[in-house]
């Protein structure tokens, strides 16, 4: 591949370097009658050494995100995470503000939360869609995630990462789905956040598996990102800016894949949700093995993630063993000790 397009795409594929693991953390922040809160408000309680360990950042609709960097180890990560939130929560409360940690917004629809941040770029984004539907607002205002970060390997092994971590997205959604509400009313289904993403703009974020072919991963996610619409902002680099307003499940960001779809989590599940994570992508017997499960279901994706909604994935459970033996193998000291699977 050369220059441009190509190019870009294959940068984001390069390995990292090693088994380094991170999480981002998106909050959803209310005041105490149950409105929603401006970005200020709470950028104001927060001191220099919050900013350098959790390096706050704000969603469209000011939901706080912590993206506190990668650490060596599963323990390390799970050594900061809890004393991080509890330092926001704790900040947060200066402001008259408490923090939820769900995936989507338990309170309030659309019609209460202001587009908080009208940069050129999200009202780009909200105007592509609201071509398409409700969805892509909702996303916006009042959605929150646990991504978790990991290293992709070189070779073989970090193609079948990218695999294994797209395509076991619907069984690890459904088991950890904590989306129970959709415009602050009961959605009657455990995962709202992943039927909303499923009706945002799939050319833009590949909830049907269009980025993904078994054979030649970069080739399909070029020929993915080449088909997505590019939002009408002139920037310079546009062709990795381009690759920044693309939304997959997983997204690839040169030296590690960036898993989207978990919704937000309690502090208590985290540990839970990143050691399955990388029991399947760290371990190789464990990639396999997943492969051999998942594979038949590359080309019927759209399928999986409606299943994934309504929290009854086939073979969640399968994938979910071999995540713990693959967890079981990784170096003695890479896990928490409370997160281990036994």
């Amino acid at each position: 591949m050369e220059g441009g397009l190509p190019t870009a795409v294959e940068r984001l594929f390069e390995p990292g370097a090693g088994a380094r693991v991170g999480v981002e953390l998106e909050l959803i922040p209310s005041f105490a009658d149950g409105s929603s809160v401006p970005p200020a408000a709470l950028a104001a309680t927060f001191d220099e050494h919050f900013r350098l360990a959790a390096r706050p950042s704000f969603e469209p609709g000011g939901q706080l995100e912590l993206s506190p960097g990668c650490r060596g180890s599963v323990a390390a990560l799970m050594r900061d995470v809890p004393l991080l939130l509890t330092r926001a929560q704790a900040l947060a409360e200066c402001a008259g503000v408490s923090l939820t940690s769900v995936g989507t917004d338990p309170l309030r629809s659309c019609a209460d939360v202001p587009l908080r941040l009208s940069t050129p770029r999200y009202c780009a984004m909200q105007d592509q869609f609201d071509r398409i539907g409700p969805d892509g607002r909702r996303m916006m205002r009042l959605t929150a995630s646990l991504q978790v970060n990991i290293d992709l390997s070189p070779g073989r092994a970090g193609a079948e990462q990218w695999l294994v971590a797209n395509l076991a997205g619907p069984a690890l959604a459904s088991a950890f789905a904590n989306s129970p509400t959709l415009d602050g009313q009961p959605a009657g289904i455990p995962a709202a956040r992943t039927r909303i993403w499923q009706g945002v703009d799939v050319a833009r974020t590949a909830y049907d598996g269009r980025n993904l072919d078994a054979d030649d991963p970069i080739g399909s996610y070029l020929d993915f990102a080449a088909s997505a619409p590019r939002l009408p902002i002139a920037e310079a680099g546009a062709d990795g800016y381009h690759l920044g307003t693309l939304f997959p499940p997983v997204r690839p960001r040169g030296g590690y894949l960036e898993i989207r779809y978990l919704d937000a989590q309690p502090v208590q599940r985290i540990g839970d949700a990143v050691t399955t994570i990388a029991g399947l992508l760290l371990d190789a017997e464990a990639r396999r093995a997943a492969l051999d499960l998942l594979l038949p279901t590359i080309g019927c994706m759209t399928w999986q993630w409606t299943a994934a909604s309504r929290g009854d994935v086939p073979g969640t459970g399968d994938l979910l063993a071999i995540a713990a033996a693959g967890a079981r193998r990784l170096p003695h000291g890479y896990l928490a000790e409370a997160d281990a699977v036994r």
